[in-house]
């Protein structure tokens, strides 16, 4: 079986792309792999473009700051792909300690929560898709999403395909935060909530929750318990007020995605 890894770019750090690159030849894959690099677009888009212009049967999103955990990643991967019914598997994703622990504080109070390995129902970080699902499903969606929702969206239409897998593959995650780039991140996940409640109402699983974290004050509870106090004391209390800061945050993300139906931070 044939496979196209799709890497979308934007800023790449270079060394981080060559080892990802490194990685990838030295799978223990019985097939060709091609990797396709896409820049200049957004990453619904880049994608894509990158399906569109494949010539294989299976397809692979890989992130340009995602490098896999083994040389068997992309074998154990694509395996379940091989059942009729399963349509898309899922890597899950660890953020490496030894690169959290270089972050700055406010940086690891944000992070601290992705100190684990982590098994998402789909994020594109390192995830493999037949091509005629995602052809199915309308490709993934450029045109309300940007940079946050599309994957959750994607999600939600392959699952009336068929089946979603989640095997033993697993990507390490090196996105360097700092706590101005973690603000945005929570800007850009809550605008691309409101938009996915927008596009799909009461459809949508946890509709109601993120309406609830959309008001001040009222909300505030749902990201002042959502911390991991035991395993940063000193985080924990700074994140009592973080916390005040986050829920304004999503109230402004979360309606200007809903009222206007887009995610485009």
């Amino acid at each position: 079986m044939d496979v196209t890894i799709i890497i979308p770019t934007h800023n790449q750090n270079k060394e981080l792309l060559s080892k990802i690159e490194n990685t990838i030849s030295k799978q223990k894959f019985d097939g060709k792999v091609k990797v396709i690099k896409v820049a200049g677009m957004g990453l619904a888009d880049s994608l894509n473009h990158g399906i569109k212009n494949s010539k294989t049967e299976l397809v692979v999103s890989l992130h340009q700051d995602c490098i896999p955990s083994s040389d068997y990643w992309l074998k154990n991967l694509i395996e379940p792909l091989k059942e009729k019914e399963v349509v898309a598997s899922v890597s899950k994703v660890e953020l490496p300690k030894e690169f959290f622990e270089k972050f700055g504080f406010l940086a690891k109070i944000f992070s601290i929560k992705e100190q684990k390995i982590l098994t998402p129902l789909m994020d594109e970080k390192g995830c493999a898709y037949k091509k005629e699902s995602i052809e199915k499903a309308g490709f993934f969606d450029g045109k309300t999403f940007r940079t946050a929702g599309e994957d959750f969206d994607m999600y939600l239409k392959l699952s009336k395909l068929g089946k979603i897998a989640y095997p033993k593959a697993k990507v390490y995650h090196y996105h360097k935060h700092t706590f101005k780039n973690r603000l945005k991140k929570e800007l850009q996940l809550s605008e691309g909530f409101g938009a996915l409640v927008r596009k799909y109402g009461r459809q949508m699983p946890g509709w109601y929750k993120g309406l609830i974290k959309s008001i001040p004050i009222a909300g505030w509870p749902f990201f002042l318990l959502n911390f991991p106090y035991t395993r940063m004391f000193f985080g924990g209390i700074a994140w009592i007020f973080l916390s005040l800061v986050v829920n304004l945050i999503y109230f402004v993300g979360f309606w200007k995605g809903f009222l206007t139906g887009r995610q485009r931070v």
